[in-house]
């Protein structure tokens, strides 16, 4: 029997068209805790696709009905050709959404990017500062880094959100956080919990309880009114699913996933938690439309199993207090 459960699903997929959500490399400077891809600086680079193949196969997806790419890494802006392959991409037909933590942006990387198919740039920013940042990055430079990112992508006029995941090392600073990002001139934060995948899943100190979680919820709630007021927008996936989210699981439908090596799935969190049951085949093997002919019978009991986010159900619970 179908189950309702009460994550939200943490994609919101166009009201027309898909989104394909890309990690483009698996490569980062950074080996953070909470990392759900196990990237760091030791992952090799050679099994990312090559440029050419990359961008036949935007080509396919854009032609099949696809109107959004989320690249993501691993950090992308490791790849000397992301800005190339963002501006193949025509902005009449499609948009970009990138993930960084801002490590690789100079002044010239963000004013390279102003005119393109980029929508907005998300610069991760998991601390209030320094110390809170590097509980879980390893990094204190790192904070530094994605603050000056945020800076120049501003400076060059490209849109700016910035993400940030909470642990127990930063969870009773969520206020000066926002407060923080208020002052940089951000107009969007995503704010989300730890999800067991990949480094994370090594890392059960960093989950919270259902408790702190309840509470953390309702003073993003307050929050949210506060800079709502104040010109920034505040999302998060927590609590209940709300009237403006999608109706089931939008997997396979209006969300895929690209692997770095060209692996193709229905989801980004459903591939890390088992890359064999759904894995729909290899981009360097075959099409987009021949591939996403499997969704049906992959999906179908993933359906059945909730009326809203599945993933609850499907992994195992990090419990923190």
């Amino acid at each position: 029997m179908t189950k309702t459960v009460g994550d939200r699903c943490r994609f919101r997929p166009p009201a027309e068209g898909a989104t394909v959500v890309w990690e483009v490399t698996n490569y980062c400077n950074l080996a953070c805790k909470h990392c759900l891809s196990d990237s760091s600086p030791q992952i090799p680079r050679s099994g990312d696709l090559s440029t050419s193949r990359f961008l036949d196969a935007v080509r396919e997806m854009v032609s099949s009905g696809v109107t959004e790419f989320y690249l993501t890494g691993g950090e992308p802006f490791a790849r000397e050709d992301l800005v190339e392959i963002i501006a193949a991409i025509d902005p009449k037909v499609a948009e970009v959404y990138v993930n960084s933590n801002g490590y690789f942006i100079t002044q010239e990387t963000a004013e390279s990017l102003r005119g393109t198919a980029l929508r907005r740039i998300t610069v991760s920013v998991d601390g209030h500062n320094r110390e809170s940042q590097a509980l879980v990055r390893n990094k204190p430079t790192s904070f530094d880094r994605a603050i000056v990112a945020v800076e120049r992508l501003l400076a060059a006029g490209v849109p700016v959100r910035v993400s940030h995941v909470i642990h127990p090392g930063n969870v009773e600073h969520v206020a000066a956080f926002c407060a923080e990002m208020a002052l940089l001139g951000v107009e969007a934060l995503v704010i989300n919990s730890v999800f067991p995948a990949g480094r994370a899943a090594r890392h059960p100190e960093l989950g919270l309880s259902p408790e702190r979680k309840q509470r953390l919820f309702e003073e993003l709630t307050e929050l949210q009114e506060k800079y709502k007021q104040l010109g920034m927008q505040i999302d998060h996936s927590l609590g209940k699913p709300q009237p403006s989210d999608v109706e089931g699981c939008p997997a396979g439908q209006s969300v895929f996933f690209v692997a770095p090596n060209g692996d193709l799935a229905t989801c980004s969190w459903l591939y890390k938690l088992d890359q064999d049951r759904f894995r729909l085949g290899n981009l360097e093997e075959a099409s987009f439309t021949e591939l996403r002919t499997g969704v049906e019978s992959m999906m179908r009991p993933v359906r059945e199993l909730a009326t809203a986010c599945p993933l609850p159900l499907l992994s195992l619970p990090v419990i923190q207090s």
